[in-house]
């Protein structure tokens, strides 16, 4: 660790990119910590039925979008995925719901979107679910309080 320390200490480049990779860190774990709290949805995957809800309101595609290349293009071995990790108190409906290829489920993890995420996941939405359906995504459902003590973490 002392010669990580010295090294950066002795170029400046690097002990600013250690400095950015930490900020990227802290701030990736804000939204967990703000969103995150609530208890588990006693129920963990998907219901074959809403699985197949989910795949067929995104058009059998993966809904993941990058900056730049706009949506995936994946249509095999889709995943249904919470949007809210259930590891994070995200109800397990369809509301919460979003198909996956698993490269892009794997790459999610149990990472916690910031509201603007969504805000913008709702908008794309939009322009590829069947008309009339809901874009809204719900992070925690009205659910009855789980038998035991609390999920605190």
């Amino acid at each position: 660790m002392d010669g990580i320390l010295e090294q950066a200490a002795a170029e400046p480049w690097l002990g600013a990119l250690v400095g950015l990779l930490l900020v990227h860190a802290v701030v990736r774990r804000i939204p967990g910590l703000l969103h995150g709290r609530s208890r588990r949805d006693p129920q963990r995957c998907f219901l074959r039925a809403d699985k197949r809800l989910i795949l067929r309101r995104a058009g059998h595609r993966c809904e993941h979008h990058s900056w730049l290349g706009g949506r995936c293009g994946a249509t095999e071995d889709l995943q249904a995925d919470h949007v809210h990790p259930h590891s994070r108190g995200g109800s397990t409906s369809v509301a919460n719901g979003q198909a996956l290829c698993p490269r892009h489920n794997t790459r999610k993890a149990a990472r916690v979107l910031w509201d603007w995420e969504l805000r913008r996941l709702e908008r794309r939405r939009a322009a590829y679910f069947p008309a009339g359906a809901p874009t809204a995504v719900v992070r925690h459902a009205d659910r009855p309080a789980p038998i035991g003590p609390p999920y605190l973490g």
